[in-house]
C-alpha cells in the first residue's frame, strides 16, 4: 500500500473506511485500493463472496450456473486419447471457471438490453427491463405447462414475441421484419420504449424521428408494438408480471399531441412557403383550441389525438388550397394513412351536418357558408335571366 504523498513525499494518514490516504504535510487526498484483511477483498474469493461482478440479467428465470464440465477433470479427450498432465491442469482450470460463471439460455435478451442501452441509455434500459424480459425470454417450464391448458388464441398470444417479430410476414411479406438481426433488435427496442411510455410512465419519445433515423417502417413498428403489448397484457392477467402503473390519460394525450405537432412542423417545413406555413400553423392551433383538444373530455376524445391533428391540419390546408401534394407528408408525420385521414374527416363532417358534432363549426362552418353563397349566386343568375 502507498504510504507517501505523490506531491511532497510526506507520510499518508490512512483511512480504511473511505479507502483514502491524506498527506499529513500538504493534506492532498490519495485514493487507495487496499487488499489486506481489513477490507472485504480478502474474502471475495471465499464462500461468502459478494464483490464479484455478475450478470444481473442472467441471475433470474431462464438463467443457470455452469457445471457441464467434469469438476474432477477427465483423463481422456473426446477421441479417447490420454491427456497429458498439462492438458489436465488446463481442463481443470476451465472446469472451475465453468462452474463459477452464469449462462443465459436466451442470448437475444442480452442483445436486446444492449440495444436499448445504446439507443436510449442505461436508465431507460433499467426502466423497461420487464417488457424486454417478456419480449425475449421464453416461458418457464411451469408457465409453459399452464399455457397448454389455455385457449388457442391465448396460446398464440403467449408465444415468445421475439420469434413472432423476427419471423413476421413469412416469405410473402418480408417487409414486416428487419433484414438483419440488428434491425430486428432495433425494431423491438423502439416498440418496447414506445409501449413503456404509456405503461410505465417513462419519458415519451418521438417515434417518427427515431424510425427515420434507424430505417424502421410504420408497419414494422405497429406489428412489433401490437405483438409485445398483447403478450405482456396476458402475462399480467395470469399473474406472471406486475401490473403497470399507467400514465394519466390527460397527460398521455398531451404528450402525444406535442410529438405530433413537432412532426407536422418538420414534415411541412420546406414544402410550403414560410408565410403559408405560419398561417397554417396559426389556423391549426385555433382549430384545435376550438375542439378543446388535447383534452380527455373533448367530443373527439375517443379518436386518437394523432388522427384528430391530422384531420384538422388537412382541413386547414384544403381551405388554403394547399391540400393537394401535402397529404402524404402529413399522414407520415402523424403515423396514419392518407386515406384514413380523408375518411375520418368526412365522418366528422357528417356528424357536424347531422348536429351530433357542434364543435365542428371551427372546421366546417366556412364550407357551409361557401355552399350557401354559391346557391344564392346561382339563384340571382337565374332570376336575372
Amino acid at each position: 500500500m502507498k504510504t507517501n504523498c505523490d506531491d511532497c513525499g510526506g507520510n499518508l494518514l490512512i483511512d480504511l473506511a473511505r479507502a483514502e490516504g491524506v498527506c499529513e504535510v500538504c493534506s492532498l487526498v490519495h485514493e487507495l485500493r487496499s487488499d489486506d484483511a481489513d477490507t472485504n477483498s480478502a474474502t471475495s474469493l471465499g464462500d461468502g463472496r459478494h464483490n464479484e461482478t455478475v450478470n444481473e440479467g442472467a441471475a433470474r428465470a431462464g438463467a443457470r450456473l455452469g457445471g457441464r464440465m467434469d469438476p474432477f477433470g477427465g483423463r481422456t479427450d473426446g477421441a479417447g486419447n490420454r491427456l497429458t498432465p498439462q492438458q489436465r491442469r488446463f481442463a481443470r482450470r476451465l472446469g472451475q471457471l465453468d462452474r463459477s460463471s452464469q449462462r443465459d439460455t436466451d442470448p437475444m435478451y442480452t442483445q436486446l438490453m444492449a440495444t436499448i442501452r445504446e439507443m436510449f441509455g442505461a436508465n431507460m434500459a433499467r426502466a423497461v427491463e420487464p417488457l424486454a424480459r417478456a419480449t425475449a425470454r421464453k416461458l418457464t417450464p411451469a408457465q409453459e405447462a399452464t399455457r397448454k391448458t389455455l385457449t388457442p388464441s391465448e396460446q398464440r398470444r403467449l408465444k415468445c414475441p421475439k420469434t413472432s417479430i423476427c419471423r413476421a410476414g413469412g416469405q410473402e411479406n418480408p417487409e414486416l421484419r428487419g433484414r438483419t438481426d440488428q434491425e430486428n433488435l432495433r425494431i423491438m427496442a423502439l416498440a418496447i420504449v414506445s409501449i413503456a411510455a404509456k405503461l410505465f410512465r417513462t419519458v415519451s419519445i418521438n417515434e417518427i424521428q427515431l424510425m427515420r433515423r434507424y430505417g424502421i417502417t410504420q408497419r414494422q413498428l405497429v406489428n412489433a408494438r401490437k405483438t409485445i403489448t398483447k403478450h405482456y397484457q396476458l402475462r399480467v392477467a395470469l399473474g406472471w408480471a406486475a401490473p403497470p402503473s399507467r400514465l394519466n390519460a390527460a397527460a398521455a394525450r398531451q404528450d402525444e399531441f406535442e410529438k405530433v405537432n413537432n412532426n407536422i412542423v418538420d414534415a411541412l417545413t420546406g414544402r410550403m412557403d414560410e408565410s403559408d406555413l405560419t398561417e397554417a400553423l396559426e389556423a391549426f392551433s385555433k382549430a384545435m383550441t376550438g375542439l378543446d383538444e388535447p383534452n380527455v373530455d373533448a367530443s373527439t376524445a375517443n379518436v386518437a389525438i394523432s388522427m384528430v391533428a391530422g384531420c384538422v391540419m388537412y382541413n386547414v390546408l384544403q381551405r388554403m388550397g394547399l391540400g393537394q401534394g401535402n397529404l402524404s407528408a402529413l399522414a407520415t408525420a402523424v403515423g396514419r394513412s392518407g386515406a384514413g385521414i380523408k375518411s375520418r374527416l368526412e365522418e366528422l363532417k357528417s356528424r357536424y351536418e347531422s348536429g351530433g358534432f357542434p364543435e365542428g363549426s371551427v372546421l366546417f362552418v366556412r364550407d357551409a357558408e361557401e355552399a350557401v353563397e354559391g346557391v344564392e349566386d346561382t339563384d340571382e343568375e337565374v332570376g336575372g335571366e
